[in-house]
């Protein structure tokens, strides 16, 4: 939930202050605190405390408050196709993190050593390196052919949609780089503390560290990026997707599980894959039109316009009245500490 809601806050702020340095707004602060303190302590429990189906849960629940979010935070459209799109979101997400991890036994820095030595590892790592590296110059030169060119800026208006997810995806997978460093650093670390073998003595060991650090900044700047230029409602799914897949496939291959996989599992994660994705698609390709899009957040910031009154869809109000209730007490609960705003970056055109 807390993750959730910091990046919530870090996607208003930045389109209340698009021109402003990210530091330089106190909303765009608060939000990344609170994401980067409740992503550690969740990063902490995955590795070291909480069951993987314990741990599917609650990914799955954080998607939810992530639409939540995102309707009382950002004013996105909240219709029987969100709640649709949602559920599947979530029955997608809860197979890809609850069937796609395999236990693995903790090592020493001379078996992380050698792990790292095999020439399978070492191909796997040098084709994803490359292919995230060659994505993001990719997408950088996009990005700045977009901001100069106009032209482009008609033609394709989604584009700059399509360039946050790419940075969301892309930074997902540096993020679970940076959780493989972080097992190995904690790996180490037991075998320091709790079992008196000092593995801190060795250069590489400081390197791992080094790395997850690296990683780790990395790819929080990176999803800052996606933030700035794609909705969360559709950018955090498919980034919780990317990075869950990705951990599944650095812990095969560096691990080397391929035998502590069993084929069921394989199946159930590309079918969580496919649902989580058709749940993307059907809200991006909502249809509703009850929330006009701003195209000019700054100019309603400074005249400061009185609260837009709860409003609901209309397949919403009429074919769930419940629904219609809670969202208006809440709605309320809200309006009256944040001022209603929408979002300014279009969904996916209706086909």
């Amino acid at each position: 939930m807390t993750q959730a809601l910091g990046i919530s806050l870090q996607r208003r702020s930045h389109l209340e202050q698009p021109t402003t340095g990210s530091f330089r707004k106190p909303l765009w602060v608060t939000g990344f605190l609170i994401y980067t303190v409740s992503n550690l302590v969740a990063s902490t429990c995955t590795i070291a405390f909480l069951p993987i189906v314990v741990l599917a849960l609650l990914g799955s629940i954080g998607l939810v408050f992530n639409a939540i979010f995102a309707r009382l935070v950002l004013g996105d459209p909240f219709t029987s196709r969100t709640i649709i799109g949602t559920t599947l979101i979530v029955a997608g997400a809860m197979l890809v993190a609850g069937f796609g991890v395999v236990p693995e036994p903790n090592h020493t820095l001379q078996d992380l050593i050698q792990l790292y030595k095999r020439p399978s590892f070492i191909i796997y790592f040098a084709l994803v390196e490359f292919c995230i590296c060659f994505g993001l110059i990719l997408t950088h030169l996009m990005e700045y052919g977009l901001e100069r060119n106009t032209q482009w800026q008609i033609k394709y208006p989604d584009l700059k949609m399509w360039l946050g997810i790419s940075f969301g995806v892309f930074g997902a997978n540096i993020s679970s780089q940076a959780m493989l460093f972080a097992k190995s650093g904690l790996e180490l670390l037991i075998l320091t503390v709790f079992h008196g073998e000092n593995q801190f003595i060795y250069p590489l060991t400081w390197v791992i560290v080094i790395a997850l650090i690296f990683t780790a900044v990395l790819q929080l700047y990176y999803l800052n990026r996606g933030v700035q230029l794609c909705d969360t409602i559709i950018l955090v799914p498919l980034n919780f997707c990317s990075f869950n897949v990705s951990c599944l496939f650095n812990g095969l291959v560096y691990y080397n599980q391929w035998d502590r996989l069993y084929w069921w599992q394989v199946v159930l994660v590309l079918a969580g894959i496919v649902i989580l994705v058709w749940g993307v698609l059907i809200i991006s390709f909502n249809t509703t039109t009850s929330f006009s899009p701003s195209s000019d957040i700054s100019t309603k910031t400074s005249h400061s316009p009185p609260p837009v009154q709860p409003h609901v869809s209309s397949s919403l109000a009429s074919d769930h009245p419940v629904w219609q209730k809670l969202y208006k007490r809440i709605h309320h609960f809200f309006s009256a500490k944040l001022d209603q705003r929408d979002e300014t970056t279009p969904l996916l055109p209706a086909t």
